[in-house]
């Protein structure tokens, strides 16, 4: 059977290449290094591995749950070389968005959306903003709590979940 869901040899998607970018504790060896220049070779040995040529793309989907805004996936797509006329997708899903961005690259191959997709998911907690907002007199509070988190006293039911069974 053919579809939308299979490639010519009956199959569906398929991961034919894997990599990770390189780890160090918060604020050592990549302590500048923001988030989409860790993932741009990490994108380039990739291409290498899979041995297509780099025009073949038809996206580049990542998850990045902690980074300053901007579209981590396009920028790092851009750094590696890629052609520019490879688009880039940034998810949010928190603990989940790497995985959750594979799954979204699969569903876009399912759907014809193109024969080969970059996906994963980069961080850099040590370039990762800070994040607090104005108090009520001027100063800068910081968060106590995830600021999408919804508040109340039913805090293990509605508050900051843990991100394990979240994700």
């Amino acid at each position: 059977m053919r579809g939308p869901s299979r490639d010519a040899r009956g199959e569906g998607p398929l991961i034919v290449a894997g990599r990770r970018t390189p780890l160090a504790r918060a604020g050592t060896a990549f302590a500048a290094v923001p988030a989409h220049e860790l993932l741009a070779p990490v994108l380039r040995a990739l291409v290498e591995d899979a041995s297509i040529p780099p025009e073949l793309l038809a996206d580049v989907v990542m998850g990045n749950a902690v980074g300053g805004g901007g579209n981590l996936a396009r920028l790092a797509a851009l750094e590696a070389g890629l052609p520019e006329a490879v688009p880039g997708l940034t998810i949010d899903r928190q603990c989940g968005s790497g995985l959750d961005a594979i799954v979204l690259a699969c569903r876009l191959v399912q759907a014809g959306g193109g024969l080969a997709i970059a996906a994963g998911g980069a961080e850099s907690i040590s370039t990762a903003p800070v994040r607090g907002r104005r108090a009520p007199g001027g100063g800068v509070e910081f968060y106590r709590r995830a600021q999408h988190a919804p508040a109340g006293s039913r805090q293990g039911e509605h508050g900051d979940p843990d991100m394990g069974p979240a994700a």
